[in-house]
């Protein structure tokens, strides 16, 4: 592991614990309380599968269960092979066994890739004309397609491991373990509702648990500390039952819900003998709130795909929580003020700034002020218009844009960097409220949807 890419100080990762694990074939290391994401970024690795159609490159784009593009088989044994899994959600134990999906022979030489190259005779949906004649060809078209179709592999054998389920009442379920999420179970608790807490993270706090920057404070502390003594105290709260590694998958009508919890998918081959591997959990409650936060929204430019480009609020998670540096010389790419936190992130962790492209044409808030007296170069009103690299980004190209904002003006500007952050603003996650028949309404202001009662 390049020890470049690991800060030492992280209350997160327990680094006295060193954990073995394989990615194609290759031994790596990482340390308990990693992802094989954040292993695989701390092994300078960002080049993880294939595009399904075209087989373009592609790598790790953020930290969390919205990840898009890091999906990896789990082992090789025929029985218990898991496809299509997100490599930001598979915590890292020893013996771990991962490999790249969709490519032959290997990830970094794929055939596939030839896809890519002939893109332009290959429009969506051309295969609904082209293998619909002459029929008796059918044959040896089905047998192209049948391999082709499909990322993972299922397994071929009974799974050996064991399953269990459970009923649960309550009056109040919350479902996330957020700042939000942990405010609402513990007043709801303290009103003496029989409460369930539910969070697929390991650990709760969410995105505010490792924000420490004098910018976001709470009764003048920093937001970290002040959530850490609040989850320390709603832990002796009797009638709260708090679930960690807990996905919430389904809200049925009259609050009838349906949530997965790993109990062993954590532990090495050995540790989880004879143990429950899941349990899915039957909930009826009377109150379900739910607080499951927001998603960075990308920025859309050309080649905007490539391995390297990752929502600006993963690299600040990559970097806070994991302590890891999702690169060497970083590039932002923002609409708002989110990335300016990631840019003092990586400031204080000695990451090298590249610079800051912002489509606005000025910001006064604390927080850029504060990442300006770091003498951070900002390129104000600019835009990507492209970027180069092939199994990871290695150049981007930047534009002014024009006084309306219409298009771009001037000559490119060419900048070197290995790693680049986007952030488009953000979305709130109203799938589970949407899920349960909730209507959502539309705000202009920042372009999201948000929930309403009728």
């Amino acid at each position: 592991m390049s020890k470049e890419l690991r800060i030492n100080s992280n209350k997160f990762i327990d680094q006295t614990t060193r954990l073995s694990f394989k990615f194609n074939g290759e031994k790596l290391y990482g340390y308990k309380g990693d992802t094989l994401a954040s292993a695989l970024l701390a092994n300078n690795i960002h080049l993880v599968g294939r595009s399904f159609k075209y087989h373009r490159p592609r790598g790790i784009m953020t930290c969390g269960s919205e990840e898009p593009n890091a999906i990896v088989q789990i082992g090789n044994d025929p029985s218990l092979t898991d496809p299509n899994v997100r490599a930001t959600e598979i915590e890292l134990y020893e013996g771990l066994e991962a490999f790249s999906q969709n490519c032959w022979p290997n990830v970094k030489f794929d055939i596939g890739g030839i896809n890519n190259l002939l893109s332009p005779l290959l429009p969506a949906g051309f295969y609904y004309k082209t293998f619909m004649w002459p029929a008796s060809f059918w044959e040896k078209y089905e047998f192209f397609i049948r391999h082709s179709a499909g990322l993972g592999k299922s397994p071929t054998k009974p799974d050996p491991d064991i399953y269990d389920h459970k009923y649960y009442h309550c009056d109040v379920l919350v479902v996330g373990g957020g700042i939000s999420g942990i405010m609402a179970a513990k007043l709801s608790a303290e009103n003496n509702n029989e409460t369930l807490l539910l969070d697929d993270k390991n650990i709760l706090g969410g995105a505010t648990i490792y924000q420490n920057n004098d910018c976001f404070q709470i009764d003048s502390t920093h937001t970290n500390y002040w959530l850490e003594k609040e989850i320390k105290n709603i832990k002796n709260i009797k009638n709260l039952t708090i679930k960690t590694r807990t996905s919430l998958a389904a809200y049925h009508g009259y609050n009838y819900l349906l949530a997965k919890e790993n109990l062993t998918d954590h532990l090495s081959p050995d540790e989880r003998k004879g143990k429950i591997r899941q349990r899915l959990w039957k909930i009826r409650a009377k109150k379900v709130i739910i607080a499951t936060g927001s998603i960075e929204r990308p920025l859309i430019f050309n080649n905007n795909d490539r391995p390297g480009i990752m929502l600006s609020s993963a690299i600040k998670k990559f970097i806070d929580f994991y302590g890891v540096k999702a690169g060497k010389e970083i590039t932002l790419f923002t609409n708002n003020d989110s990335a300016y936190e990631t840019a003092i992130s990586l400031k204080k962790s000695g990451v090298n700034i590249v610079s800051i492209i912002d489509i606005r044409d000025k910001s006064s808030s604390k927080i850029v002020k504060e990442v300006e007296k770091h003498n951070i170069k900002i390129y104000w009103k600019h835009t990507i218009v492209n970027t180069e690299g092939y199994r990871r980004i290695s150049f981007i190209e930047i534009m002014q844009l024009s006084d309306d904002g219409s298009g771009v003006i001037g000559k490119k500007i060419k900048l070197k960097t290995d790693c680049l952050g986007i952030s488009g603003g953000w979305t709130p996650m109203v799938h589970l409220f949407t899920q349960s028949g909730g209507k959502l309404k539309f705000r202009s202001d920042d372009n999201v949807f948000f929930t309403r009662q009728e």
